[in-house]
């Protein structure tokens, strides 16, 4: 039986991955800072080991006897060297396969910061000669939850700068989905998934989420100076401030809106809708 490690554990993708991998033939472990602080369900029932992926010497004693592993970081300045301390620690412990959590548009010369900042670590798993599959994913439909259902209670609305172009979006589940097929088959190696999910504008998620919670919830387009204001006023740092406004400008140029079939390719199915997304997670949207 195959031996996984998820590196980034008790993130969104993390904690998708851990749940999704729990009915495999395989053995899964959680790389976590601190295991005290996190419970048995955050992980699915997967074996944590205490494992910081800023230290090499955590990632060299967590990653032996490993055979498989998943990487994903939380968004910061420069991941790559991240990403490098795990090829490291991969190749000292022969590691067979590593999937990587990537970002849509992925490339060390591409228009925003964090097109490059993904593209220079697909880059160095390239190079170091260990067998890879990157992930690709698009914006999440959790960002509803996480970024704008206060609002979508309270005030009956969202607010982004995103303007009347199609936007991207899809399930942290079909992200999991795509790499527990990837971490558990020979198939997928040396391949890239561009995770696109189905576009909408943000007025058809509104009507979307209008139809579910039987109530109007309004798309409020925020001017993109009044949103990089509300961002630094809420303590973001002003490096991510920077490349969420980069991100929010191709948003609404609409170059988030292209589909791609490799999800389906890999699943057989189609991606997760925004109504079904919605339906399901109703009572986080709903006024208590």
């Amino acid at each position: 039986m195959e031996k996984i490690i998820v590196l980034g554990a008790t993130g969104t993708i993390g904690k998708a991955v851990l749940a999704a991998l729990q009915p495999t033939q395989t053995e899964v472990y959680a790389g976590v800072r601190n295991p005290e602080n996190v419970s048995a369900s955050t992980l699915s029932g997967a074996v944590p080991i205490q494992l910081d992926f800023t230290k090499a010497e955590d990632l060299n004693r967590g990653l032996q006897g490993m055979d498989r592993v998943f990487l994903v970081t939380p968004l910061m300045q420069q991941p790559e060297w991240v990403t490098q301390l795990v090829l490291e620690a991969a190749k000292k412990n022969n590691i067979k396969h590593i999937v990587r959590s990537t970002a849509l548009g992925a490339d060390v010369d591409g228009a925003i910061e964090m097109s490059r900042w993904a593209g220079r670590s697909e880059e160095r798993i390239k190079a170091a000669g260990i067998p890879y599959t990157f992930i690709r994913p698009n914006n999440f439909l959790e960002n509803f939850i996480n970024f704008h259902a206060q609002t979508i209670r309270e005030y009956k609305g969202f607010y982004v700068p995103n303007g009347t172009a199609k936007v991207g979006m899809v399930s942290v589940a079909d992200i999991a989905e795509v790499a527990v097929h990837a971490l558990t088959s020979d198939a997928h190696m040396n391949k890239a998934y561009d995770l696109s999910g189905l576009a909408l504008t943000n007025a058809e998620y509104a009507a979307a989420l209008s139809e579910v919670l039987a109530e109007k919830i309004s798309y409020i387009d925020v001017p993109e100076a009044k949103a990089k204001e509300s961002m630094l006023s809420n303590g973001m740092p002003e490096w991510l401030v920077s490349a969420m406004m980069e991100l929010y400008s191709i948003m609404k140029q609409g170059w988030t809106a292209a589909y791609s079939d490799d999800f389906k390719n890999v699943t057989g199915r189609e991606y997760t809708t925004a109504s079904s997304f919605f339906e399901k997670n109703k009572q986080v949207f709903q006024s208590v």
